[in-house]
């Protein structure tokens, strides 16, 4: 309940900005005549997972589910943007410090066991950026690319058991991203708000041989970031 006035703030604020950009004097108009601009981002997260189960038969296996609880996030870093012509970018978003968590609730018969996945990222994405044609200060973008994640908080060799269970991500992951955003162009620099969907390739689950990782077939995060890009203008 408390989530529908923020998200109400957000869409006015938005709503607002393109309004300036369309029909406030342009701002920054040499500014995609530069190839190179420098910056950085700041982000909140919420971290997720798909987990595909195993279909178990062992002798007392008495596992009813198995649901990932969500949490909000940050993240901080910086941005390095190639302009290549009128409608494409290359972007390199690296490197970003992002602190993610997510926990896995086993749900028995009479009790659940909740398990913390906290991670620390040291991210970089490389991305492919496609414009519309800018409407004196706003454009309306398209982002699409791959992404590495080394995990500085990875547990996987943290001493585990059944009386002290531990569930662990892989230190280094792979994945694809793809979002959506507007650039603001302002007198001095440029804004622009993102929201994008990180996916991650195949398994990232470390399997350690106890009953909290073999129940779990594939474990593969993901993640939905809302990011804020600053650029600098021309010099």
């Amino acid at each position: 309940m408390h989530l529908i006035p923020g998200r109400k703030i957000s869409g006015i604020i938005l709503l607002l900005l393109v309004a300036i950009g369309s029909y406030a004097q342009p701002n920054l108009e040499q500014y995609d005549n530069r190839r190179l601009h420098f910056g950085f981002t700041l982000a909140t997260n919420l971290g997720r997972a798909r987990l595909d189960m195993k279909t178990l038969n062992l002798p007392g296996d008495s596992l009813m589910n198995v649901n990932v609880k969500t949490f909000p996030g940050i993240g901080l870093g910086a941005v390095t943007n190639l302009h290549l012509g009128d409608n494409f970018d290359i972007r390199l978003i690296a490197p970003v410090i992002s602190f993610v968590q997510r926990n896995l609730v086993y749900d028995f018969p009479g009790s659940k066991d909740e398990i913390k996945i906290e991670s620390a990222y040291c991210d970089a994405s490389l991305l492919l950026k496609y414009k519309s044609a800018r409407r004196k200060n706003t454009r309306l973008y398209v982002i699409g690319g791959l992404r590495m994640s080394y995990d500085f908080a990875s547990t996987v060799s943290k001493n585990r058991g059944l009386q002290d269970p531990v569930v662990s991500l892989q230190p280094i992951t792979y994945g694809w991203e793809t979002g959506v955003g507007f650039d603001f162009y302002f007198e001095y620099f440029k804004f622009s708000p993102e929201l994008k969907a990180c996916q991650t390739f195949g398994n990232a689950m470390y399997r350690d041989g106890f009953i909290y990782t073999n129940y779990i077939e594939r474990m593969a995060p993901q993640l939905i970031q809302f990011s804020l890009h600053f650029e600098g203008g021309p010099n």
